[in-house]
């Protein structure tokens, strides 16, 4: 298809690094629910409902700009998207509630889903789509390893500051943070002259209506089904670990391994999926997922919870490479590709809401896993049309 862009080593790694620093306060969203509890005395529900609050301003941001991503000046987006980032980041140093906190985190999601929106538009005109997608999933796990090591240790940065700062200014769990957010929005600045401007398309070009586009849309949904499903086990796996119990500096590490399988399968799942049909690499990854939510929903051991929680959490990065390839080849124009955030931020958002309250209403987290094993599997199904119908 005209229009297919190749891009080059410098314009990849670019486009990458604007929207995962510009993302970092979401990477870390399982370090702000643990945070939103410590700093407020707040309840699993409550954190839920932040993180709830910050992923519908994504979906928001991303179905208002997916459909119109292929037509803007992407350097424009991406400029006002992190200024906006950066300046809802820290003033939410400043938050003394969890309500007050909601408000700032819906306009910082909206900003964040046009960024996100304008780089998946980008990225799925590529000319070698799978891979391209399988190298920023990649680097996903990269600064999920970064975060990982940071996170735990910028909890406790408040005690720090209370010491050397004025007492009035009173830092909490959540400031460390947000102060570790605030300088990956600014950073993300640097990298947005490196970016590639795609040629924007013509309306005709761009639009997705057709009755054939349906089994796509199909599986947006069947994607969102997916990641709703894991996140109301994957965003409280701090909580799971707290209450083995693990300090946060372990919990740290085991999610830095689960960011280093995080590293490792996109770009092989990126490189099986542009060699053979989508059909039995999904299938693997969905049986795997699975089996670990079954067992993270029964962990009770230190063991089972390093075994279990990296594998999880991280996985599926892996089915994201191989399913925007198929987004990409069936809809060339990239409009299925730029609003699959969309729906993976509908459901995300509305993940730690239900998965607060499973947690709360059950106990504990038990009944989390199994009712993510259910989702995931479900959306795999509804996932299978698109992936006979894709072009190669």
């Amino acid at each position: 298809m005209e229009g297919r862009i190749h891009f080059t080593t410098a314009q990849l790694v670019s486009l990458t690094a604007v929207l995962l620093l510009a993302f970092a306060a979401s990477l870390g969203m399982a370090f702000n629910v643990d945070a939103v509890v410590l700093s407020f005395s707040a309840t699993n529900f409550q954190a839920g409902l932040v993180a709830s609050t910050e992923l519908s301003g994504i979906a928001a941001g991303n179905l208002l700009l997916g459909r119109l991503a292929t037509r803007l000046n992407a350097h424009r987006v991406y400029l006002l998207g992190a200024l906006a980032i950066a300046g809802f980041n820290f003033l939410s140093l400043f938050t003394n509630s969890v309500w007050e906190l909601l408000a700032l985190r819906a306009p910082a999601g909206f900003a964040l889903g046009a960024v996100l929106s304008t780089v998946m538009a980008t990225a799925a005109r590529s000319a070698t789509p799978e891979l391209t997608f399988g190298v920023i999933n990649s680097l996903v796990g990269v600064m999920g390893l970064t975060l990982a090591f940071v996170l735990p240790r910028a909890l406790h940065a408040h005690l720090l500051a209370n010491e050397v700062s004025p007492s009035f200014l009173d830092w909490n769990e959540l400031d460390g943070l947000y102060a570790v957010y605030i300088l990956c929005s600014l950073l993300a600045l640097a990298f947005i002259r490196g970016t590639p401007v795609p040629k924007p398309l013509p309306p005709a070009d761009t639009a997705a209506g057709s009755p054939s586009k349906g089994v796509g849309w199909l599986a947006l949904v069947g994607l969102g089904v997916m990641f709703f499903g894991h996140g109301t086990l994957a965003l409280f796996l701090v909580r799971v670990g707290r209450e083995i119990p693990l300090d946060a500096e372990t919990i740290g590490y085991v999610l830095m391994a689960g960011a280093l399988v995080g590293i490792a399968c996109p770009l092989l799942a990126g490189w099986v999926g542009s060699r053979m049909a989508p059909g039995l690499p999904i299938a693997v990854i969905v049986a795997i997922l699975l089996v670990t939510g079954v067992s993270l929903s029964n962990v009770g051991t230190v063991p089972a919870f390093f075994i279990a929680t990296p594998v999880f959490a991280a996985l599926p990065t892996a089915v994201m490479p191989i399913m925007l390839g198929v987004l990409a080849r069936f809809d060339p124009s990239g409009g299925l590709a730029a609003s699959h955030p969309a729906f993976i931020m509908i459901a995300g958002a509305v993940a730690p809401f239900a998965g607060g309250f499973i947690s709360d209403a059950s106990g504990g987290f038990a009944a989390n896993g199994w009712f993510a094993a259910a989702c995931i599997f479900v959306g795999a199904l509804l996932c299978r049309p698109v992936m006979s119908q894709a072009r190669r």
